[in-house]
């Protein structure tokens, strides 16, 4: 028999383990001082304070004092606990736990250490006292040396049949890793927890308990063949819709460790909120109590195996009766290859049935239906289809949720439109982001300063085109995204870092206006705000790329934005002096993509006075487009048309009525009007005429209401005098116009509305003419 202890421990196993985790759970480390008497006590009490130690509690006959570990020994705690919670069966012991890497040298010390059936996992802890970079490659180095020794000790203690799969890992806090040490660590096949993950898994052990050990192998490990894995079971195979299908029994844990909820690329907080939203707590704990109380499910779990690129499902023929054919399938041996469609919770909630100390794990089985690698658009229909119609949960967000559990997808679609969502989650999780905390989220209400939806960034970002385009040959790089717009992780740390140095820019420089969101006087930080500022950025890298020959895709995070910088800044100075009326110019104008579209010319337009070469496409047209001289002009004769409508209508309607007001107004104009004229005559304290209180609008209700006697006239020009609505429909255009002149703060007119307004005044002096009403009456 082999010496372990030649090779590796000490190690902890069952309820050591638990004694263990909650000595390492403590931040402080304790012992008890004694002594023949209190005087003694006193005094090594006092000697013990001098390193450090302080009183927790006198006892009668000993003094129970505690210091606070060191930081380095904190970090490596926290990991094995995070660890041993996952429920590996094995754990390393203390701080003393090595490693024999080479015959005839001393053993090396190991930070962390756990192995289950089918892994091993050897994790090296380092840590930085405040946040910022440190070098990787010596410990990667390090562990590239004693990596093959590592794993022979392993073998020779544990055995080859079946082959444990040896993980090396490195576990860091407050560390920045550069990109170079990260690919060093990727092509030595070395796994990395940094923050992020770590946080994500102090987590997720809270939510999936001992099957997140699953999830976190399927992220070390994935795509990885894992020899104890292999599992064959007895099968039917059958087709249905044309899609190949299995169906087969299984213990749950058997199938919790192939299978996985949300993607295997995806390990950050945000995906937490996904997990919460598959996988309730409730829910879990009732299924729990039903499987403990005895219940059964005989409604399959439904999953896509699959096999990875290039592979298909293995499945050996036994027999065939009529159409069916049964055999044995072999399931894919690799963690995190079975995405459950449908069932989460009743496979999930074998978890918490298993803490109930009567649970029999060995007699349970499930029925599953497993699809052969079902295409990704196959796949996502079928998740809504069942998930809609069984717990009626609203298509819109079931297509958010799957695009969410596909981070990384291989389906170059979907991963493209989950990059979109994860950066809008991101602007609002990071507390670096100058979005943090700005964005409506479940149970969180919407005020004036959390005003955003993640729903209006992601599809800012994408109508703006930030992060490339997709198509049906892949996706086209975006000023936003790095030269591979395939590589997601890479394309989301450079989006988010120049869209939070972007924005920064008037988060700082315009902070009240920040603040106020969409309150009165607020734009920038606005849906629509946002949105434009996305365009802005498109058309200055656009401006960039034919200006200077850069393309940004090209360029680091730090590189783009120094490109960008500049003219943004320029923007910031006219934020810092524009007038009230101004800055509502903007936030008036709409939320339609057009309407967001003409925003951004418009903020466009003040880089321009700036820089005079910036003419990104189409703003030169809208620049044509304005007309300030014609837009006070065209008030003025709004103003005029409006004084010859009511004289008409009026005149029309006495004439046709009779003079008195009981006649006129009662049969010649609606009585919703009639009422709401009232409300705001008795309001002035009845100065002037009732009917003085008629607005623009009002004008098509009542030509409507009596069409016989203006249908003749109204119209100006309309040949269809038949067709009501088509008739008057320049006096609706006119009142929008109106609203515009009314109020200068919804900015100017365009040249084409002034020059609508210039040809009603002409029709209206022509068609609408007292006189002749006169004389044709």
């Amino acid at each position: 028999m082999t010496d372990r202890t030649k090779y590796l421990g000490p190690l902890v196993s069952g309820a050591e383990i638990k004694s263990e985790l909650r000595r390492r759970k403590k931040k402080n480390v304790e012992k008890t001082v004694r002594g023949p008497t209190k005087k003694v006590i006193a005094e090594r009490v006092k000697a013990e304070k001098a390193y450090g130690w302080q009183t927790l509690r006198k006892n009668l006959k000993s003094t129970r004092m505690a210091k606070v570990k060191p930081l380095d020994e904190q970090f490596e705690d926290e990991v094995w606990c995070i660890l041993a919670q996952m429920g590996f069966d094995e754990m390393s012991k203390g701080r003393q736990f090595t490693i024999n890497v080479e015959d005839g040298l001393p053993s090396r010390q190991i930070d962390v250490f756990a192995k289950d059936n089918e892994t091993a996992i050897v994790v090296e802890c380092t840590r930085r006292v405040d946040p910022g970079k440190k070098s990787m490659a010596q410990l990667i180095e390090k562990i590239q040396a004693i990596r093959e020794g590592l794993h022979k000790s392993i073998l020779k203690v544990y055995g080859r049949d079946p082959k444990l799969k040896v993980k090396p890992v490195i576990a860091t806090r407050n560390i920045s890793w550069s990109e170079v040490d990260l690919k060093r660590c990727a092509k030595a096949q070395i796994g990395v927890l940094a923050d992020g993950e770590l946080d994500y898994y102090v987590k997720l052990v809270q939510h999936l308990k001992y099957a997140a050990r699953y999830q976190f192998l399927g992220h070390m490990l994935g795509g990885q063949k894992i020899d104890g894995l292999s599992r064959q079971v007895i099968a039917t195979r059958g087709r249905m819709g044309g899609d190949r299908f299995y169906t087969f029994l299984i213990r749950p844990n058997e199938l919790l460790k192939i299978a996985y909820v949300s993607h295997k690329a995806s390990r950050d907080i945000d995906n937490l909120a996904t997990y919460q939203r598959m996988l309730q707590p409730h829910r879990l704990k009732q299924i729990a109590k039903y499987i403990n109380d005895g219940g059964k499910f005989p409604t399959n779990i439904v999953v896509n195996l699959k096999a990875g690129k290039g592979s298909e499902l293995r499945f050996e023929k036994l027999g065939k009766h009529g159409d069916d054919v049964w055999g044995h399938l072999h399931l894919p041996p690799n963690y995190a290859s079975a995405w459950i469609i449908d069932g989460q919770h009743r496979l999930y909630g074998y978890v918490y049935a298993r803490e109930h100390a009567h649970f029999n794990e060995d007699s349970t089985v499930l029925p599953v239906l497993a699809y052969d690698n079902l295409p990704a658009n196959k796949e996502m229909d079928l998740f809504i289809d069942i998930n809609s119609k069984q717990v009626k949960v609203r298509t819109a967000l079931l297509v958010e949720l799957y695009a969410e559990l596909h981070w990384c997808s291989s389906n170059r679609d979907e991963a493209f439109q989950a990059l979109h969502s994860r950066i809008a989650a991101r602007l609002n999780s990071m507390k670096t982001s100058p979005l943090h905390g700005r964005m409506v989220v479940t149970g969180k209400r919407k005020t004036r300063y959390r005003c955003l939806t993640a729903t209006s960034i992601r599809d800012g970002l994408r109508v703006a085109k930030l992060l490339g385009t997709f198509s049906k040959g892949g996706v086209v790089p975006g000023p936003l995204s790095t030269a591979n717009a395939d590589d997601y992780e890479a394309n989301l740390t450079k989006g988010l870092s120049v869209l939070s140095d972007c924005l920064r820019i008037f988060s700082e420089k315009l902070t009240n206006h920040w603040k106020l969101g969409d309150g009165p006087g607020g734009y920038l930080c606005t849906n629509n705000g946002i949105r434009a500022l996305f365009h802005v950025i498109q058309d200055v890298a656009d401006h960039i790329r034919r200006d200077e020959g850069t393309d940004l895709c090209f360029l680091g995070a730090d590189e783009t934005f120094s490109e960008i910088e500049p003219y943004l800044e320029a923007l910031s100075d006219y934020f810092v002096d524009a007038s009230a009326q101004e800055i509502q110019a903007f936030r008036r104008i709409g939320s339609s993509l057009v309407a967001v579209r003409q925003q951004a010319y418009g903020l466009d337009a003040q880089i321009n006075n700036h820089n005079y070469k910036f003419l990104p496409f189409g703003l030169d047209e809208y620049l044509k487009s304005r007309d300030e001289a014609g837009t006070a002009e065209a008030a003025r004769q709004i103003g005029k048309i409006q004084r010859r409508l009511f004289e008409y209508v009026i005149q029309t309607l006495k004439q046709h009525f009779g003079e008195q007001e009981t006649a006129w107004w009662i049969n010649g104009v609606p009585v919703k009007i009639r009422q709401d004229c009232s409300i705001r005559w008795e309001a002035m304290n009845q100065k002037g005429k009732r009917e003085s209180q008629l607005f623009l609008i009002n004008y098509i209700s009542i030509c409507h209401y009596k069409w016989e006697l203006f249908k003749n006239s109204i119209p100006l020009d309309y040949p269809n005098k038949d067709n009501r609505k088509a008739s008057t429909k320049w006096i609706k255009q006119l009142n929008d116009i109106r609203n515009i002149t009314a109020h200068p703060e919804r900015g100017v007119l365009t040249t084409a509305q002034v020059a609508f307004v210039n040809e009603c005044f002409e029709k209206v002096e022509r068609y609408l003419s007292i006189d002749a009403q006169t004389g044709a009456l």
